[in-house]
Parts: C-alpha cells; sequence; structure tokens
C-alpha cells in the first residue's frame, strides 16, 4: 500500500493559487494579441473623419476638395503606420512561430495597400475615368483591410475581429455600387463608424 506523502499536499497549488495562474497565463496570451479597440478606433477615426469630409465637400461633378483629399490620405497613412508599429511590437518579445506570424501580418498591410495603390495606376494608365478610379480605390482599401482583419481573426483567435473583417470587406462592394459620391458616404458611416462601434464594444467587453 503505497503511503501518503504529506509534501505531495504542499507541492499542489490551491484553487486560488491555480486561477491565479491562469489568468497570468491568460493576460499574457492577451498581450500577444493586438489591440481591437485600438486599430478598430485608429482606422474607424480615419475613415470617418477623412471620408466624410471629402462627402461634405465633394462638388458638383463629385470630386473632393483637394484638402479634404489629403487629409483623408494622411489619415489613412497615419492609421496604416499604427497598425504595423503596434502588430510588430505586441509579438516583438515573443520567440519561434508567433513572432514570426506577428511580424508577417504587420508587414501584410504595407503589401496590400501597395498593391492598392499599384492596380489604381494601372487603372489610370489604362484610360479609367475618375469615378471609375473612386470606386475602385475606396472599394479595395476596403477589401484589403476587411481581409487583413479576417486574417488576424483566423490567426489570434479573434470572434471580432474576423466579424469586422467580413463586415468591412462588404462595405466595400456596398461602396463600389453606391456611386458617387454616395461612395464616401458609406466608407464615411459604415465603414468608419462600424470599426468605431466594434471599438467601443471591445473596449466595453474588456474592462468587464
Amino acid at each position: 500500500m503505497t503511503q501518503h506523502d504529506p509534501r505531495d499536499a504542499d507541492a499542489m497549488p490551491s484553487p486560488a493559487d491555480a486561477l491565479a495562474i491562469i489568468a497570468a497565463q491568460r493576460a499574457r496570451t492577451d498581450d500577444t494579441r493586438p489591440s481591437g479597440p485600438l486599430l478598430f478606433g485608429v482606422w474607424g477615426a480615419a475613415w470617418l473623419i477623412g471620408y466624410g469630409l471629402i462627402w461634405l465637400t465633394s462638388s458638383d461633378d463629385d470630386s473632393p476638395a483637394g484638402l479634404t483629399a489629403t487629409v483623408a490620405i494622411t489619415g489613412g497613412v497615419i492609421a496604416l503606420v499604427v497598425t504595423i508599429v503596434h502588430v510588430i511590437r505586441r509579438t516583438r518579445g515573443i520567440v519561434g512561430a508567433s513572432s514570426r506570424q506577428g511580424t508577417m501580418y504587420g508587414l501584410a498591410w504595407s503589401i496590400g495597400f501597395a498593391a492598392q495603390a499599384m492596380i489604381v495606376s494601372g487603372f489610370a494608365s489604362a484610360g479609367a475615368s475618375g469615378e471609375v478610379l473612386a470606386l475602385a480605390g475606396n472599394a479595395i482599401a476596403a477589401l484589403v483591410v476587411g481581409l487583413l482583419y479576417l486574417a488576424g481573426g483566423m490567426l489570434w483567435d479573434s470572434v471580432p475581429m474576423y466579424v469586422i473583417g467580413g463586415w468591412m470587406a462588404l462595405v466595400g462592394g456596398a461602396a463600389a455600387l453606391a456611386g458617387l459620391p454616395g461612395t464616401y458616404l458609406v466608407m464615411a458611416v459604415a465603414g468608419g463608424g462600424g470599426m468605431l462601434a466594434a471599438g467601443l464594444v471591445e473596449r466595453v467587453r474588456a474592462r468587464a
């Protein structure tokens, strides 16, 4: 008959200690994931303000004012840089596959928007009208964001990121169908507003 060693009881963590260990591991895992409220917030603000201004200042020929277009482009560039830096920093202290995945995901954003710019430039070289270029540029931008959020949701097992990714992809399609200047309103309200709403929901859930 095996005798019970009282030291075994001391070696076993108490329920409270076990819960603390689980919470610490969960917090460490969460620290490696991109912050939904941050990413949804920067992209949502950039699109709501940028595309909203473009829609409000579109002239009779549906061409946005130069200053507002510059504001919109600058906001998009800032959101892109924040996203890349944030994702890479979140995974910097991790070794192995997770670090590699985070770096690759961060760089995928710049690759996606570089491809978008090349496609729109190709349309322009082929003689596409200003309306076609505007619709294509907006729709492809929303598609790039949507697909990358979908990929991020699968990569980090994040349902909110996956859901907003699907939403943004559909926003791109709706923006293309809306025509000018309606495409800017769709991008501002459904795109920017949708991401801000998702960021707010994520922040409330995190605090709860």
